[in-house]
């Protein structure tokens, strides 16, 4: 299925590229321990979207995975550097990509918060 929107990702050390033909509206910032252990930060940033929407352009042969215990989640990263790369779930519905591995021009800009401001969605707390 061709989409109007493209975004295209790829690994730190550039050896697996991919492309997601979709407009990336299914959105989450997960806090949940281990997203928070696996990142090394306060939250990991998904996008979801179906498997069918994925277009690996190199690399395949870089990942290596993780199976997270008693959930969904299989986690996938390029065995050179590490980078988490897009994963399905394991029921197969879903393909979670994360955003800090996407480089994409958005269509429309994006307003611009200044700090301290919620953000119009109200996913974001104020940190004071």
């Amino acid at each position: 299925m061709v989409h109007p929107n493209k975004i295209e990702g790829q690994c730190v050390c550039g050896a697996v590229r991919y492309r997601v033909q979709d407009d990336m509206a299914a959105f989450k910032l997960c806090y949940c321990n281990f997203c928070k252990k696996a990142s090394g930060s306060a939250h990991v940033a998904n996008a979801f979207t179906s498997p069918d929407r994925i277009e690996w352009l190199e690399g395949q042969e870089q990942f290596t995975s993780f199976d997270v215990p008693n959930s969904q989640v299989r986690r996938v990263f390029c065995r050179n550097c590490g980078t988490t790369l897009p994963f399905e779930t394991r029921n197969g519905k879903f393909q979670a990509v994360p955003l800090a591995a996407c480089h994409a021009r958005r269509p429309n800009p994006v307003k611009r918060l200044s700090a301290g401001r919620p953000a119009p969605h109200g996913m974001m707390r104020r940190w004071v």
